[in-house]
């Protein structure tokens, strides 16, 4: 039976890689180097900026970490100035959420930094439907190790009663990064193709291509739970 769901952030509850793409290419640029969408692909979408930022810089030649500090501040802070303007929501996505929440509890764990995840939360009036939040601020190892997904399943269950297995939690997420994660916590998931095309998302249980298709009365089946609606 499942009985939480564990959210990734960037490209599920936001759809905000292009404007992480575009502010880590603008840090990049300040500092001479480049990055394309398609390298961004493979090293920005599903890891921790901190990650992001390192490989970045490898695939310029560079092994820096004193740049690579320098260059993660740079692109948090654009990101955050663009950030209130110019961050595009899935359709609907607050009453989603609120609709999810009927059902289970939620959380999410996601290698965006704190107060980008909150603050976006409590703009769109949802910060207090999850329970537990997970962020790039809180591990060292990120997706696709579990860490994230099984510290957010520990945070759970300081208050869950009876407590939370691995198997009762379900993930949605849009990386193959976080697939891998989810497998490796011993979680369902649920993958949506906000970035990635189906076949690279073929390890998750059920593929969707938007955030509203969770609330499709098939996507449940797999998990033998009831139509939510």
């Amino acid at each position: 039976m499942i009985r939480a769901i564990l959210f990734d952030f960037d490209g599920v509850l936001v759809d905000s890689e292009r404007l992480q793409f575009e502010s880590l290419g603008q840090a990049l640029n300040e500092s001479g180097m480049k990055l394309s969408w398609d390298d961004y692909l493979k090293i920005g979408i599903g890891l921790p900026d901190k990650e992001a930022v390192r490989l970045a810089l490898l695939l310029n030649g560079i092994e820096d970490d004193a740049l690579a500090a320098k260059v993660l501040a740079r692109k948090t802070y654009l990101y955050d100035t663009w950030l209130p303007d110019r961050l595009p929501l899935p359709e609907d996505m607050a009453n989603i959420v609120r609709t999810l929440s009927q059902r289970f509890i939620l959380a999410i764990a996601s290698g965006a930094f704190r107060h980008q995840i909150e603050g976006v939360l409590v703009r769109e009036g949802v910060r207090d439907l999850f329970a537990a939040i997970v962020s790039h601020d809180d591990y060292r190892r990120g997706k696709p190790d579990p860490t994230p997904f099984l510290l957010a399943l520990e945070r759970l269950n300081a208050f869950v009663t009876p407590s939370l297995r691995p198997h009762e939690c379900l993930v949605v997420e849009d990386a193959p990064s976080g697939v891998q994660a989810a497998r490796a916590a011993g979680m369902g998931c649920i993958a949506i193709t906000t970035y990635f095309p189906e076949e690279a998302l073929q390890d998750a249980d059920v593929v969707i291509s938007q955030l509203k298709d969770l609330l499709l009365p098939h996507v449940w089946e797999r998990f033998a739970v009831m139509p939510l609606l």
